[in-house]
């Protein structure tokens, strides 16, 4: 992220857990940086006890007092700084004038904090553009601690952005303290679904290989469906307007079993798969079942190009409802049995229906709907009037 780069561009400015920052001894004279300093009656929690994060984002107030060399107040300055976060965002006033080398009651209101963070002071100058940019003098707050991370918090999306993407894109994050479950495993990842949360529910795991966990009754165990996860971690990834945690590490939920430790797996946990049929059009609902178990009833497959790529390369073809929706689905690694080709709605031909279940995928390039459906297995695809049904 930029503000990380900051801290990398500028090695001469030292980070100290005061939350000052000063510059390197002793010719240089004049701003070396800053010293941010939350209001007196704010909690910064800890890892054990973590402040509340509200929806509308932690307000509080800072005091940001400007720092020579020697790390005294430096009451010559008078210069403007940006106020924005480690990690979050300041949803305040983000360009303060700091007069005679200090600004008070600076109201920050500090959105998008997960598990920790810190706000960053940074002093800006036109150039000969007049266009502000940093020059480098900089300060840091205390760490605060906030709640941590939960896939609902990750899934909450960005709304208005083409794909709707978390507003932790691109942070690396813990999932834990809540009750997650595994709701289904594909060759490169698996779902893990937040128990007890209706929307914004599952998220994709990308393991980038099959994965696979230890398990005292065999080794190198596939991940079983129902598998308990009690922690993960991973990088929050948006890829083409999916949300996935890439390269993530996970813990199962063991139970011990006559002197052996063994997987827990609890398939009760699973959720009954959401019917979307009603929902198809609207982006803002498909979001809150991203990654998540849905289904479509009574449709059929709608005309496609089998000799376009994206049916050769990874069978992708649309469905179709009774009132003309669509959403594309995707056969190749878990139904490759499904004949997509044989189901073309051609002239004197019947075209069966069916009801498809199965994992809700987004890709913001895919046409004509830029959701997928994914079935876990043959199972996940129910005809409605096959004669061999």
């Amino acid at each position: 992220m930029k503000k990380m780069l900051f801290l990398m561009i500028f090695p001469l400015f030292l980070i100290v857990s005061c939350g000052e920052t000063t510059g390197v001894q002793p010719k240089n004279k004049g701003l070396a940086g800053f010293k941010v300093e939350f209001a007196e009656d704010f909690d910064l929690g800890s890892p054990e006890h973590r402040i509340e994060n509200p929806e509308g984002g932690i307000v509080t107030t800072i005091n940001i007092t400007a720092l020579s060399y020697d790390k005294q107040p430096f009451t010559k300055y008078n210069g403007e700084v940006d106020v924005s976060m480690l990690y979050g965002e300041n949803a305040a006033v983000s360009r303060i004038t700091l007069e005679n080398g200090y600004a008070e009651n600076v109201e920050v209101k500090m959105r998008y904090c997960l598990d920790n963070d810190r706000v960053i002071v940074q002093e800006v100058k036109k150039n000969e553009d007049e266009q502000y940019e940093p020059t480098g003098k900089m300060g840091i707050s205390p760490v605060f601690y906030t709640e941590v991370a939960t896939i609902s918090a990750i899934q909450g999306t960005v709304k208005g952005a083409k794909g709707n993407p978390s507003a932790f894109n691109n942070r690396n994050l813990t999932l834990k303290d809540r009750q997650m479950v595994v709701i289904a495993v594909i060759e490169g990842g698996f779902y893990l679904h937040e128990v007890g949360v209706e929307d914004y529910s599952s998220v994709y795991m990308y393991t980038y290989s099959t994965p696979y966990v230890d398990d005292n009754r065999e080794d190198n165990t596939f991940l079983p469906v129902g598998t308990l996860i009690e922690d993960a971690n991973g990088s929050v990834f948006e890829f083409f307007g999916f949300t996935e945690m890439s390269f993530p590490t996970f813990h199962p939920v063991y139970v011990e079993k006559n002197g052996k430790k063994e997987l827990k797996i609890d398939t009760s946990l699973i959720p009954e798969p959401k019917n979307i049929n009603d929902i198809l059009t609207d982006n803002d609902e498909m979001e809150k079942h991203e990654a998540s178990l849905v289904t479509v009833k009574n449709v059929s497959v709608a005309w496609f190009n089998e000799e376009d790529a994206s049916y050769i390369e990874y069978s992708q073809f649309p469905l179709e409802t009774s009132d003309g929706k669509t959403i594309m689905a995707q056969t190749l690694y878990t139904a490759p049995l499904f004949n997509a080709v044989a189901e073309k709605p051609e002239t004197g031909n019947t075209t069966h229906h069916y009801n498809f279940t199965g994992i809700l995928k987004q890709h913001t390039s895919a046409r004509p709907s830029t959701w997928i459906l994914v079935p876990r297995d043959m199972d996940d695809i129910e005809c409605l009037d096959c004669d061999d049904k």
